[in-house]
């Protein structure tokens, strides 16, 4: 008998939020180097390497026992060639970069806007051709409930490889494995579910080992994340059309400028994110002091290469009241260092694990709740992505933009993962909501130009002799 294996907590989370105005679906536009590979060749490299990623030949069979858990089982009628799909980009003149992404970006924005086949693994591909000067594109499409955004970046080290000449892959033969019943996943989610709450008493985040503490930690944290700015015309959702546009900056530049403010690349990229809305706003008229930013926070151990997500939050006021970039940076660093302090994604991720012990309705009734009391105008994440080039099927790949999933009541995401010396970021937006995404992106990729080259400022007497007595101790 196969064994059962239910979905987390976390993961059924992303499925309880889908909505079919709003999908939760991961998004990635690929662009490559290099001559268009063949359907039937793309489709066979996949369909061979889908051993290294086997949840990708599973579906979610929900509501499988009498608790309602949802579980994850082979699709008996698995075919590849029902999740790779081809198609030709409409003509664009040659030798124009920017219209050339601007093509990519429409088309990928359309593909992004159809939702996932609930009875099928929650994933497709369409390879693009016709790109102008050569070369193609994939877009790809997972569901949340498969992986954040550091699993993605493991699912393409997976299915890309580290060298243009890599062996092919032999076919492995696979079975799928039959379902198990009712019974067995009843019992074993009992197990579970057991097991579920005596981890979350007794080996929660920080080693906390006293429910009353992680109580009143995970209430601060909630208390930090449902009190935030007022909303904004960006705070709405009207449907799942989707758009999406793109920007980039060497990821040395962002570097370079984070040595000289002393901040990090996601201070910098939050930076630009907030001056990029702050535009966006005064074209609808408004003027707000700041708007509440969703940040993912990575909570996986350093050798968990697993799917799934792993991941919490930390709640972000964008300073959009001021135009100043280095002011609005120091705002942001002393913030993010403020909130990375306090430990705040720590008692989320312990009350994550702590619903894995709620039955099916308890979990549904829990997430939604929390979903709809968080104020926030978007989510902006950054993941740090492999620094050497990656190939596919002999061609190098170029670009990776992601694209975040859009909850719903929300317009925008706002997506980072720097790959091989750049950093390549992907805004994806309700189409209908927000007209103006290519202009948001322009602002922000004038943002980031700018952070690069700005001075920072001049140290304050008391910073100077603070700093001296650091360097005659270090001495």
């Amino acid at each position: 008998m196969a064994p059962v294996d239910r979905l987390s907590a976390l993961d059924a989370a992303f499925l309880d939020l889908d909505r079919p105005e709003a999908p939760l679906h991961v998004g990635a536009v690929l662009r490559l180097d290099g001559p268009v590979p063949s359907l039937a060749g793309l489709r066979r490299h996949l369909d061979r390497r889908m051993a290294r990623v086997p949840r990708f030949r599973q579906r979610v069979l929900a509501g499988a026992d009498v608790l309602g858990d949802a579980v994850w089982v082979d699709d008996a009628g698995f075919d590849v060639a029902r999740h790779v799909h081809e198609l030709t980009l409409p003509p664009v003149a040659a030798g124009d970069e920017d219209a050339t992404r601007a093509a990519l970006a429409e088309q990928a924005g359309v593909l992004l806007s159809t939702a996932l086949e609930p009875d099928r693994p929650l994933w497709r591909m369409y390879l693009v051709r016709g790109l102008p000067g050569g070369g193609w594109a994939l877009v790809v499409q997972i569901h949340h409930v498969l992986l954040d955004g550091v699993a993605a970046v493991g699912v393409a080290g997976l299915l890309l490889d580290l060298a243009p000449d890599a062996p092919a892959d032999a076919a492995d033969g696979w079975r799928p494995a039959p379902a198990p019943g009712p019974v067995a996943t009843t019992s074993s989610g009992l197990r579970d579910r057991a097991g579920a709450g005596a981890r979350a008493a007794w080996a929660a985040p920080g080693q906390v080992r006293e429910a009353g503490t992680l109580a009143s930690q995970a209430r601060a944290a909630l208390s930090a994340l449902t009190e935030g700015p007022a909303a904004t015309a960006l705070d709405a959702g009207a449907g799942p059309e989707r758009a999406v546009a793109f920007a980039r900056v060497p990821l040395d530049g962002l570097r370079e400028a984070g040595r000289r403010h002393r901040a990090t690349v996601n201070d910098l990229f939050l930076t630009s994110a907030s001056l990029a809305l702050r535009g966006a706003l005064a074209r609808r008229g408004e003027t707000p002091e700041a708007v509440r930013a969703l940040v993912p926070v990575n909570v996986r151990q350093a050798q968990d290469g697993t799917l799934g997500n792993r991941i919490s939050f930390l709640a972000c006021d964008l300073p959009t009241g001021t135009e100043d970039p280095v002011r609005a940076l120091r705002r942001i660093r002393q913030q993010m260092e403020q909130r990375k302090r306090a430990g705040e994604a720590h008692p989320l991720t312990a009350l994550a694990q702590a619903a894995d012990a709620l039955p099916a309705a308890g979990r549904r009734q829990l997430t939604r709740l929390l979903a709809g009391r968080i104020p926030f105008t978007t989510i902006v994440s950054n993941v740090p992505g492999p620094p050497m080039p990656l190939y596919l099927l002999g061609a190098r790949l170029r670009e990776a933009y992601p694209a975040v999933p859009i909850l719903q009541g929300r317009a925008l995401t706002i997506g980072a993962l720097s790959y091989a010396g750049t950093v390549h970021v992907g805004l994806y937006a309700d189409a209908r909501v927000v007209g103006d995404l290519s202009r948001i992106a322009a602002d922000l990729q004038r943002a980031l130009t700018t952070l690069c080259s700005a001075t920072a400022p001049a140290p304050t007497p008391w910073q100077a002799r603070a700093r001296a007595r650091r360097r005659d101790s270090a001495a």
